[in-house]
């Protein structure tokens, strides 16, 4: 019998835009589809949040558990489409799996010692890194307009969540790990579109939740699990509903990353403090504020704009690829 790990080659389904083994690891076009996948992402991410302050468990082991209960599931679903993970994909999914357990690490200690204004608005500058990101290493063209808009945005975000007041006292330490939190986000992104351009959607999902649950592990060894909330049926039970919604955006974001620009993803995420805003506005009644309704305003104001601009002009720059390689120009291979 054929265990999940194997060294051989498996075929993903033709239809799932997922690249076949030893494939080019080039990027599909960037698709209407893809893009309004990535926006679902995020609304399932922003909705997430407000999920994550409503259940009543510790955050480490929230995250312990979910990111266990999600390998689980991911792992199902890989093995029963009949994809398998391979040992040499470990290196290549490395960088992705290991910043998103980072992530959740770091952020959760961010928000022990500063307040979440300050935590989640260090979190909104994570595209300045993936901008760069994707010029440099994925040759998307990154312009002037994209600078600007995404800055406008930045600066709605700021308006929206710190718009809301204190709500805790904020510490050198607890900044050092939100701005920890702001560079594993980044990780996390940039290695997920690397990664994308060789394995398999699923076995990705597999892959990262297991290295994050790995690293993980120790941390609650030392901490501690949060037994009495956790092990019980409500518990479980938001357990798998953080897996549900939050979860979903992840394996959503990972199809998009084949079928959209990382620069598009990345500005996306701008949204996610407006979304989380709104509704926890409007399920927790939680007020808001002429200056963050402003924020909001401003925020998808410069989105819509920049989603417009990126439909009008070229995703990818068209590098003239040196005489006598078959590279797709403008593709990077990533070993």
């Amino acid at each position: 019998m054929t265990g999940p790990v194997s060294s051989g080659g498996d075929q993903p389904r033709a239809d799932s835009g997922d690249p076949a083994p030893g494939g080019s690891g080039q990027d599909a076009e960037p698709t209407p589809t893809g893009l309004s996948a990535a926006v679902l992402a995020v609304s399932l991410w922003g909705g997430g949040n407000v999920l994550v302050a409503a259940v009543p468990i510790d955050g480490l082991s929230l995250a312990f558990l979910r990111l266990w209960l999600a390998f689980a599931l991911y792992a199902g679903v890989m093995l029963s489409r009949g994809v398998r993970l391979r040992r040499h994909q470990f290196r290549t999914v490395l960088m992705g799996g290991f910043f998103f357990g980072a992530d959740l690490i770091t952020f959760y200690l961010a928000l022990q010692y500063t307040s979440v204004a300050i935590a989640v608005t260090v979190s909104a500058l994570q595209p300045v890194g993936v901008l760069a990101a994707a010029a440099l290493l994925f040759g998307e063209r990154v312009t002037r307009t994209h600078l600007m808009l995404g800055t406008a945005a930045v600066v709605g975000v700021m308006m929206v969540v710190l718009g809301a007041g204190g709500d805790g006292a904020a510490t050198l330490t607890g900044n050092l790990w939100a701005v920890g939190a702001l560079i594993c986000w980044a990780g996390y992104f940039i290695g997920s579109k690397s990664a994308r351009r060789h394995v398999d959607n699923f076995a990705y999902l597999v892959w990262i939740n297991l290295i994050g649950g790995v690293m993980l592990t120790p941390v609650i060894a030392i901490v501690g699990l949060d037994a009495d909330r956790a092990i019980s049926w409500s518990g479980l039970g938001w357990v798998a509903l953080i897996v549900a919604v939050p979860g979903s955006g992840h394996v959503i974001m990972n199809w998009a990353h084949r079928h959209t620009t990382l620069t598009s993803t990345s500005l996306l995420t701008l949204a996610m403090p407006v979304i989380s805003t709104v509704l926890a506005a409007l399920f927790l009644d939680q007020g808001v504020v002429a200056v963050q309704v402003i924020g909001i305003a401003i925020t998808l104001a410069a989105l819509a704009a920049v989603t417009a601009y990126n439909a009008r002009q070229p995703a990818v720059l068209q590098r003239k690829a040196p005489q006598g390689s078959d590279r797709h120009p403008g593709s990077r291979v990533t070993p």
